[in-house]
């Protein structure tokens, strides 16, 4: 039987861009950009447990009865090398195409933690991960990476080492850096690496997820163009005085020409009253600035009953 050395529970909060900028292509292929990343409410929770076994490869049950190397109908168990698992569950409807091997940055993040921490051999201790999603996936949310940032978070407190949790997590991916910071909002630029916390008003938004996804590679490939830089002050300045932000994403022309549903969903936005609607990152979420907490739950009543194939939630910015 495992011996367990500890197990701590994090929730991941989903964030949205409030205005994106792209600049111009690097020599790496990254683009340069400029954006504000708040968090949001609306969050993952995980649970990260570390127990003495290790070698000989996974053993155990997942909680379907499966072997933990397998994978049940809803794709919640799988195993990466001798060590970590990874268990998914939640309301999110499409949770059953999240990959729970090593294409998750889950079990990226636990994996580079490990490798950064020196135990990364079989007889270190292994990692299993609970993952309830919440957060739509491939919804320009940023809930990967922010499960991949808490992933690390945790494991930091589970097995202290000397890692460079920044570092660790732009290798796992551009937006993982913002969440590790445990800002509420921030300017960030370069690849997303380089970041200013900023002060902004706290915010009630509606957010809309038509039932599709869109990979951020395809966003950046279908780029109509390159964008002036954002103009972080001026929106900042705008949100404190309750005006129109007037941010602009610059993945928002080329991703409705692949997706011209999300116009509809802008749309629908706008009718009903909010302001500052936009596409959040590379989409295909799109939200809108309420009035207030009540004005978005209502809002986000009245258009979830008229589009039943969208997830529509309000979530504020606090």
């Amino acid at each position: 039987m495992a011996e367990t050395l500890g197990s701590v529970t994090m929730t991941a909060p989903a964030k949205v861009n409030l205005g994106l900028s792209v600049t111009t292509r690097r020599g790496d292929g990254f683009h340069e950009i400029e954006t504000i990343m708040a968090r949001l409410d609306l969050a993952d929770e995980l649970t990260v447990s570390l127990d003495r076994r290790g070698g000989g490869g996974v053993g155990g049950k997942d909680a379907g009865g499966k072997d933990a190397g397998g994978k049940d109908a809803s794709g919640s168990s799988k195993s990466f090398g001798p060590t970590i698992t990874l268990s998914v569950s939640g309301v999110n409807a499409a949770h059953e195409a999240l990959p729970t091997d090593d294409r998750n940055l889950v079990v990226r993040a636990a994996a580079a933690y490990l490798r950064h921490a020196g135990h990364e051999d079989a007889h270190g201790p292994r990692v299993h991960v609970d993952l309830t999603k919440r957060v739509p996936i491939a919804a320009g949310l940023g809930g990967g990476s922010s499960d991949a940032a808490t992933t690390l978070l945790a494991m930091a407190r589970l097995l202290p080492a000397q890692v460079d949790l920044q570092a660790c997590g732009l290798s796992i991916g551009s937006d993982v850096p913002f969440f590790l910071t445990q800002w509420r909002s921030a300017l960030a630029r370069g690849r997303g690496e380089r970041l200013r916390e900023v002060e902004l008003p706290g915010l009630d938004l509606v957010l809309a997820t038509p039932p599709f996804g869109v990979a951020a590679a395809k966003a950046y490939a279908s780029l109509a163009g390159f964008t002036p830089r954002l103009q972080a002050d001026a929106i900042a300045a705008a949100l404190a005085a309750g005006e129109e932000p007037g941010w602009r994403n610059a993945l928002q022309p080329g991703v409705i020409r692949v997706r011209p549903e999300i116009r509809t969903v802008l749309t629908a936005l706008r009718d009903a009253g909010l302001r500052g609607c936009i596409m959040s990152g590379s989409g295909p979420t799109c939200f809108g600035v309420a009035h207030d907490r009540p004005t978005a739950e209502s809002v986000a009543t009245d258009l979830a009953a008229a589009q039943p194939t969208w997830r529509v939630v309000a979530a504020s910015v606090r």
